[in-house]
């Protein structure tokens, strides 16, 4: 009885989670395009020649604050599960012994890093910048609980479910995973705090010392690389945080990353925008003007077509949104392939898109950038994909 009671206690914790995520989300998304606008008109304006250095200096710290905001909306959206991955195959055991040395750089002297990696192939399907992140936050909580200093302990370890036994976790599938534990010997964690850790906001620290942020942003990048998580207190003090991820076959997923600040030029070619948020498809069409290209708008994917009906043998390329009213990006790109238009297609979007990726390759797009996007990764992305190449990094058509 005492274990169902567990069981069941954990899977209400987990569907009140993923309905705060969904919501919020869904608030990081729409944020998401309003920095995108700041950051591409801010980007425009200090284009201009004619600016004095006290007007630099105050557009550079809008950007410089924009930055944040956007690492704010990354956290929320981590929680929500609404990022978008950069997956690839990685030794998990090599990537955290970098990190270890990281944070024997950064953390307090009288905080010890200990990590413990048995012989073994650790590799997992995963975003490095993500786990990066996870490992920061968890790294940060271990250190606000060790005021006073202590051990930051880390440990890898293959486990494998076997079909017809009792898993480690209820929801842990049969097949291999990697564990990784994250422990401390601060206080632990109060009985009355457990339920609630991850919760987004929610932070027992004084106000401005802590957004209650970092907790939600590791549950949400665990459950995304369909891991699971589970936090303990240890009998001899101090908490565990155990990290489950399972071990992947390797698939190819490839997507844009922000590359050099050079910002190349087109050659007056038209490039269609559909983005049904005006003020962002504004913003990127002032972008594309100033960097040399013929714009046409449309505001979803069923107008978009009517506009290739009349002008499309001068589109040379189209930028859409991929989460639209009537017809989105994907549906669009499939649209376009049926009525034999072939030009090249890039996808904007700031939620995942992997598990539509591959038969959107197969229909020919050409790469798909994250938003909020610079101006640099939106000049570098069409100027590579104009030249037949592929966007840096990016998704290959």
């Amino acid at each position: 009885m005492t274990e169902e009671r567990q069981i069941r206690g954990q899977l209400q914790l987990q569907e009140r989670l993923a309905a705060v995520g969904q919501l919020a989300a869904g608030i990081a998304h729409d944020f998401n395009n309003i920095m995108a606008v700041i950051v591409l008109y801010t980007q425009m304006a200090l284009r201009d020649s004619t600016l004095t250095l006290k007007g630099r200096e105050r557009l550079e710290t809008v950007i410089s604050q924009a930055g944040r905001a956007t690492e704010l909306i990354q956290q929320i959206l981590d929680f929500g599960r609404k990022t978008a991955l950069e997956r690839r195959p990685m030794d998990l055991s090599a990537f955290v012994k970098e990190q270890v040395k990281l944070l024997q750089r950064i953390l307090p002297e009288n905080i010890s890093v200990w990590l413990d990696s048995p012989e073994g192939d650790y590799t997992l399907h995963a975003d490095p910048t993500r786990i990066q992140q996870l490992l920061t936050n968890l790294a940060i909580n271990a250190r606000d609980a060790m005021p006073e200093g202590g051990v930051l302990s880390l440990a890898l370890q293959r486990l494998t479910v076997t079909p017809g036994h009792s898993p480690i976790l209820p929801e842990l599938e049969p097949g291999d995973w990697i564990l990784l534990t994250v422990a401390d010997t601060g206080a632990g964690i109060p009985p009355e705090v457990l339920p609630h850790l991850f919760e987004p906001f929610f932070t027992t620290k004084e106000p401005g010392k802590g957004s209650g942020l970092g907790l939600a942003q590791v549950y949400g990048i665990v459950k995304q690389h369909e891991g699971r998580i589970t936090v303990d207190n240890l009998p001899e003090g101090g908490a565990a945080f155990s990290i489950y991820l399972p071990v992947a076959e390797e698939t190819s997923v490839k997507v844009d990353r922000a590359g050099s600040s050079e910002q190349p030029l087109g050659h007056g070619e038209t490039i269609l925008v559909v983005e049904d948020n005006a003020v962002l498809r504004a913003a990127l069409a002032e972008n594309l003007s100033l960097l040399h290209y013929q714009v046409l708008q449309a505001s979803h994917g069923v107008e978009a077509l009517q506009v290739m009906e009349t002008h499309g043998e001068t589109v040379a390329l189209v930028l859409s949104d991929i989460i639209m009213p009537f017809m989105g990006g994907a549906a669009l790109l499939h649209a376009l392939r049926a009525q034999n238009w072939n030009q090249p297609f890039i996808l904007i979007s700031g939620h995942p898109i992997e598990k539509e990726l591959e038969a959107l390759l197969e229909q020919g797009l050409s790469c798909w950038l994250k938003k909020p996007l610079s101006q640099e990764q939106l000049a570098q992305a069409i100027a590579a994909v104009l030249q037949h190449s592929t966007c840096q990094g990016s998704s290959e058509g």
